[in-house]
């Protein structure tokens, strides 16, 4: 074959490689907040990251939100990114990767909804819905936990953990729908090495979270990241109804004495209970 129809072959071909090449390589940018964005970097330098989504355009990041990016074959096309504070969850594309603790992709088990829920799992968050106590009304807080509701529980709370985004988000969507039972166990993961898993525990105990959180979350607020310690002092202040004045984005100086006043506060609030519930035995 001569060098010319060799020439001619290669640049016939190279169009179609180069459209493969594009359609298939993209990238997700995980932020620190726990939430992340399907689409293409095409700019980045120490302060700013510029990622192409689909039709909807170029859109700067500060470096400093950045967790880490990865390379997948998502397009892109319809990607986009929810933060903390919209409904508690966080959106992924939905994509035909196999989860770790699946042996069949989301959309083969049970089909994808555009949110990228699968309505297997949709299914499940309301079977844990129903089975939580906290679906039924009050009940006695010292009720023991049926053993199937606290394995549930226990196997979601190792979901969080998961460094794969699919198994977190339907873990924490999951943990939301049980509620108040799960709080003993979500407790321990505020102190998670990841910040990822950190920010879910948070999230979660800032939507259900009661008193049984409040040490824990006044820990939280010295944590390394910063929407870990903006949600204890949210939590704390939707649980106890007080402030003190505490900003997440404030100097360490600032953030000690603020965590100070909330623990001085802490401590005659509970010897004042503990009183209380004296006072009441005795007047049985």
């Amino acid at each position: 074959m001569s060098l010319f129809r060799r020439f001619e072959i290669f640049w016939a071909a190279l169009p179609a490689a180069w459209l493969l090449t594009t359609s298939l390589v993209a990238d997700t940018v995980f932020l620190k907040n726990g939430a992340w964005i399907d689409g293409r970097v095409k700019a980045r330098n120490d302060k700013t990251i510029q990622i192409e989504i689909g039709k909807i355009g170029r859109m700067e990041i500060a470096a400093s939100e950045v967790y880490e990016i990865e390379k997948n074959n998502r397009s892109g096309e319809e990607a986009f990114a929810r933060k903390p504070g919209d409904d508690g969850n966080i959106v992924q594309q939905p994509t035909k990767e196999k989860s770790e603790s699946e042996g069949t992709s989301e959309e083969e088990a049970g089909g994808t909804t555009k949110s990228g829920e699968t309505k297997g799992s949709k299914e499940e968050a309301r079977k844990d819905a129903e089975k939580s106590p906290a679906s039924a009304g009050k009940e006695d807080p010292k009720a023991k936990i049926d053993p199937a509701l606290k394995s549930r529980i226990e196997e979601l709370v190792t979901e969080l953990q998961r460094q794969k985004p699919q198994n977190r988000t339907r873990a924490e969507r999951h943990l939301k729908a049980i509620g108040a039972p799960a709080i003993p166990y979500l407790l321990p993961l505020v102190k998670h090495e990841s910040d990822l898993t950190r920010v879910a525990a948070m999230r979660l105990l800032n939507d259900f979270g009661d008193e049984t959180a409040v040490e824990t979350c006044i820990d939280a607020l010295l944590d390394s990241n910063e929407y870990v310690r903006d949600l204890a002092n949210k939590t704390l202040e939707h649980i106890t109804h007080e402030s003190f004045g505490y900003e997440a984005q404030a100097s360490p100086r600032r953030r000690e004495t603020a965590q100070e006043k909330w623990r001085k506060w802490w401590e005659a609030e509970k010897e004042e209970l503990a009183k209380e519930k004296e006072l009441s035995a005795q007047a049985r």
